[in-house]
Order: structure tokens, then sequence, then C-alpha cells
């Protein structure tokens, strides 16, 4: 219904210090004015037509009404093992994860053919230092078919049921390019596989794949993203089968929030776009829209894997591992000297993949950590870019997914071909430490870093890559303001930046690498009420009389952002979620 919010501080976000003292929707679910409450007032007064309910007036209270947050990479279907899997977040030991699977299994009995799932275990946070194997699962959870997750999304470890249940040979199968196959010292799987090539088939197997699927979770799902301000999310790798699931939930009008997928690389993709008709709605910003607040939007591409399972690929060393652990540890296969960890594609197979995707006009979300594969995907892209002809190739806004380990140098080229750097900073928090022990300080230091991303005037993005982290935005934007890892160490202080350019990067910029910025991201006439309400306002600036020292300005608004509550999460002019 038509609402006129006033009683509060209303961020526009059109301007670092721009606030209005009251803001008008409509029935329709867009801002028809953002200023004067007198004028909003008679505005108001002037949408009541004959037998129309004249708009509620609503008091915030002193609460601060935003923009909703836009989340600009997580993974929606995976979501779900939030809801659905055991959670291994924080064992401390091999036989804590054992103890977690089976009150787990406890509580919820597997029906016949089932799989046990577990995920977000992470062997930095394990007393053994190392990944757990199918021996270690074996011994933990007998012939209880049972597949974990590391905390990455990047690695898997299955039991010797699981193996036995999707009837993958010990000693016989061979790891598909770009995946790895880890082994035990008689030359059979251990239980260990490594990125996408290897891991989907296994998971996508019909005897792995949970029972319950996402459509009795979709709802739990939204109202997880919506609790966090979210009211854009995005399924960040469609895997193959899900594109057709979405469709029917979109026309079942089961999706409250916006939701752009982009189908990942090892399928027919063309197939795929053709399949869902209306619902592909084009990379570039013209003409983009919604059909039951779903639309497929562009292209996954998987470049490498994950710094904190070793699996990112880098231009320099890693730094080895203890000789005790060299052969079994991060990564369950023996890391050769040098080791820099290894990318997905060939340069001409992802060059061959970028021209099709621009021909197709297809945005494509490349996940690249490691500096290697920043080269790698922004010097094929840049090719690609070139050499086609497509006159609105310059709107597709390609992402680079993570940035952990892109270069000051990298982010000087990105501008040439219109490339949008969404960086997944909460890695200072979460792995800052683990990175510390696998890069050495001065290369860990300067992970996600945001103000390199600044200093090019670029428009990057946060994400929470959800599953891996919880979809808190907020959350996110602390990180990108303080730079601390979870035991206290200060990351490299000059890559920090302030709220302004932190809710940005969750707001204005995040609707311009969707193509949505005429719709999204700022509050002002014409755009969708797409916002969220916190209990105060994280870009308040210090009343204090006498010169400002900025870097305790910052210190201040980061003290108030890491203490926000979302209160309430508006799309559309419907309320989607309230605390």
């Amino acid at each position: 219904m038509a609402t006129l919010y006033t009683g509060g501080t209303i961020r526009t976000m059109t301007a670092p210090d721009a606030t209005v003292e009251a803001l008008l929707t409509d029935d329709r679910g867009h801002i028809v004015f953002a200023g004067d409450l007198e004028q909003a007032r008679d505005r108001a007064r002037s949408m009541v037509t004959v037998g129309a309910r004249h708009p509620e007036e609503r008091d915030l209270a002193g609460a601060c009404l935003m923009p909703g947050f836009i989340d600009s990479h997580s993974h929606f279907a995976g979501m779900g093992q939030r809801l659905t899997d055991a959670d291994l977040a924080g064992c401390a030991d091999f036989a804590e994860i054992g103890t977690r699977l089976k009150t787990f299994l406890a509580a919820h009995p597997l029906p016949a053919g089932g799989v046990l799932h577990g995920f977000n275990y992470d062997q930095n946070e394990l007393a053994e230092g190392v990944h757990p194997d199918r021996h270690v699962l074996d011994a933990l959870l007998g012939d209880v078919p049972t597949v974990i997750a590391h905390v990455s999304g990047h690695v898997i470890i299955c039991n010797t049921a699981l193996l036995k249940l999707i009837g993958l040979d010990l000693q016989q199968s061979e790891a598909p390019a770009g995946g790895v196959y880890g082994r035990d010292e008689n030359g059979e799987l251990n239980g260990y596989f490594a990125e996408t090539p290897a891991i989907m088939p296994i998971l996508m197997h019909p005897a792995v794949m949970p029972k319950k699927g996402i459509e009795g979770l979709v709802g739990a799902i939204q109202d997880e993203y919506a609790s966090h301000g979210i009211t854009t999310c995005q399924d960040g790798a469609t895997a193959p089968g899900y594109a057709e699931r979405f469709v029917k939930l979109a026309e079942a009008h089961k999706l409250k929030l916006d939701l752009t997928c982009y189908p990942m690389m090892g399928q027919d993709l063309d197939a795929v776009f053709d399949s869902v008709g209306s619902y592909a709605s084009g990379g570039t910003s013209e003409g983009i829209q919604y059909l039951n607040h779903l639309r497929f939007g562009g292209v996954k591409l998987f470049v490498d894997g994950s710094p904190q399972a070793r699996g990112a690929w880098l231009s320099e060393p890693y730094k080895p591992l203890p000789a005790s652990a060299h052969a079994n540890a991060n990564t369950n296969t023996s890391e050769p000297a040098g080791y820099r960890g290894a990318g997905i594609l060939s340069d001409e197979a992802m060059r061959a993949f970028l021209d099709h995707a621009l021909e197709r006009g297809w945005k494509v979300m490349a996940h690249c950590n490691g500096d290697a594969a920043s080269e790698q995907f922004l010097t094929q892209y840049t090719a690609a870019y070139r050499a086609s002809s497509k006159p609105d190739k310059f709107d597709l806004r390609p992402v680079m997914v993570h940035c952990q380990l892109t270069r000051r140098d990298q982010y000087a080229r990105m501008a040439a071909v219109h490339m949008i750097p969404s960086i997944f900073v909460s890695h200072c928090w979460f792995w800052g430490d683990a990175h510390i022990k696998n890069l050495g300080f001065k290369r860990a230091s300067r992970i996600s870093a945001v103000h390199d991303a600044l200093s090019y005037n670029l428009p990057f993005t946060f994400h929470t890559d959800s599953p891996i982290v919880p979809p808190d935005l907020i959350f996110a934007a602390w990180c990108a303001m303080t730079r601390v890892t979870k035991y206290g160490v200060a990351l490299d202080q000059t890559q920090c930046v302030g709220a302004w350019e932190a809710f940005s990067a969750i707001t204005r910029n995040a609707a311009y690498q969707y193509g949505e910025e005429a719709r999204k991201g700022t509050l002002e006439a014409g755009k969708l009420a797409d916002m969220t309400i916190l209990d105060t306002d994280p870009l308040a600036v210090s009343t204090q009389p006498g010169p400002h020292d900025p870097q305790q300005d910052r210190a201040e608004a980061a003290v108030r952002v890491r203490k926000l509550h979302v209160l309430e999460t508006i799309k559309e002019g419907t309320t989607v979620w309230t605390a």
C-alpha cells in the first residue's frame, strides 16, 4: 500500500551526506517522492482518488531507512545447506566432526537410501591441521553414506560407502580435467575431491542429492536473506536441472525477493537460456526485467579454487607445508616444490567460452581468488572484448568474483573492459589468519584490497558467497572498514574504506553491477521501493566540535556498524520480513 515514511533518518545513498525528511511510495511498489515532509504530504493528498485510501503515514521512530541491500554474489540454491545439512563450523578436531554428524543423524534419521550431508568444516581450525579422508569418515560413521563439504565449497570428502553408492572405482577412477581426486598411499581414492569438475558429478548424482529440494526450502531461504536486509539475491552458479526448477517456482509465485541466476559452465548454456524463455533477461542494462521476481542474467565461470584450501591459483608459491604434513595435508595430495595452485581451464578453452558469451550477450561472472587466476580472466576477457563486434559489449559489465589476491596493476586494467570487482571482503575476518599461514603476512595482509579498487574509481561490490558464510552484508561492510582477523590481527590498514564506500558497495554499486541502477540502489522517485530499516544510521558522522581525525571517525563508525540490527525489510513497498 502507499506509505509516507518520516520521523527517522532516511539515507537515499545518492551522496555521502544525502538524507531527506520524508519518502512516499505508491501502491505499485515505487518511490514517488523523496524530500521535504510537507511536500510529501501534499503529494500524498494528490494521490488520493475517489474511493481510494490516503497513504499511510508511518513514523520511523528514529530508525534509519536505507535502500535494500543487494547481494552481488551468493548461491541461493546452496543456501539449503544451512537448513538441511549438519553444520560443522567450528569443529576443533576429527572427533568433533564425528560427534556433530552422529548428533545430526540421531535427530534427522536418514530415509532408505539416504545420504548424510555435512558442510562448513575447515581444516585450518582442526587440531590435526589436515582434511579428513574417507578412512576417517569410515571410522566415525561406518557404513552410513556420508559426504561433507569444506567451508570454501571447493572440496568435499566422501566415505567408502558413498563412493560405492555412486559407483566410483577406488583404483581406476580418473579425475576430470580441472578437478582433483586425492589418493592414499595405496593409490586408491582417499575420498578427497576438489574443484567443480570433480565435485559436481558427485553432488548432482541422483543418489546423493538431498531428498528435500529447493521447492520445500525457498520460503526459509528468502527469509534468511531478508533478515539481513537483502532485497535482491543471486544463484551464482546455477547447476544443471535447476533452471527449470527456478522457473517453476517463479510461475508458482513462490519468490518474494528478486533472484538473478547465472548458470554455471560445464552444461549446454545455449539450451539453458533457450529453455527459460522470457526469464532470460540479457546481460546488458537495456531492457532488464524480472518475471515473477526471476531472471537469468548471465553465466558463471570458475577459474581457480580457494586460498584457504590452498587451491587458489597464485603467481608466487604458497608457503611450504611442514614436512610432516606435506604429503597429505591441506590438499590431501602431494604438493610439489614451488606449489602455486592451478587454473581450471586452458587459455584456449577460456577464450572460446568468453567469445561465445560475448556473442550471445551474456554477462560473465568469473570466480578468481588468486592473482594468476585474475590475470588469466582479465587477459582472456580483454582479448575477447577487443575482438567482439557487438555494439553493446561495453554494457555487459563482467564481474571478477572474490578478488582475494587481485593485484593493483590488475585493478588498473579493469575499467578498459568495464569489469567490476566483487570482493569477498569477509575473508579478512573468517580466513585472514589462515591466509597468513598459507601466504605469509605480507601477501595475506593485502587480501581483499578494496582501497586499490577505490583508487581506480571502480564500482566495487561486496558479497557473501552464501552459504559459505551467512548472507550478512552489514558484516561485510564492517570487515571492509576494519580489516581485522578472527584472532585480532590487523591486516593492511591502508586498504580500509569508510562507511560511505562500504555501504555504497552493497547498494548503489551493486545495483550498477546488475545493470539495474535505474531501478535500485538509491532511494529516488521512480525507483522500486526496495528498502531496509536499521535501528541506527550507519553513516552518521561525529557531532563533536573541532577538527576530526578521519581514522578515529572510521573507527567510531565501525563500532556503530558492528552493532547494527535490521528491523524490517521491504520489497516493492511490501514488508517481507520483520525482526
